[in-house]
C-alpha cells in the first residue's frame, strides 16, 4: 500500500488551478501499478515529467504517477 503524506509539485504558469485535482488524480493512479514492496520514505524526489501543454489533469497525472512508481520500483 502506498500512502503519501504530502505531495509538492511545481507546475507551469497556468496550471495553478489544477494542482489539487492533479494531486487528487496522482493517487488515484498510483493503483495501477500494484506496487507490492514495503518501504517507508522520508522523501521521494522525481526527474521532471514532460507534458503536453494540452494534456488533461488525468494525463498529467498518471504521468506523474508513472514516474512515481518506475522511481519506487528502481529504489531510488
Amino acid at each position: 500500500m502506498l500512502h503519501i503524506e504530502r505531495m509538492r509539485m511545481q507546475l507551469p504558469a497556468g496550471f495553478e488551478n489544477r494542482a489539487s485535482a492533479i494531486a487528487r488524480l496522482v493517487g488515484d493512479s498510483m493503483v495501477e501499478f500494484h506496487l507490492t514492496e514495503n518501504r517507508t520514505l522520508d522523501r521521494l524526489s522525481l526527474s521532471p515529467v514532460q507534458v503536453s501543454p494540452n494534456a488533461t489533469d488525468q494525463e498529467i497525472a498518471h504521468s506523474v504517477a508513472e514516474r512515481i512508481a518506475t522511481t519506487l520500483r528502481r529504489g531510488t
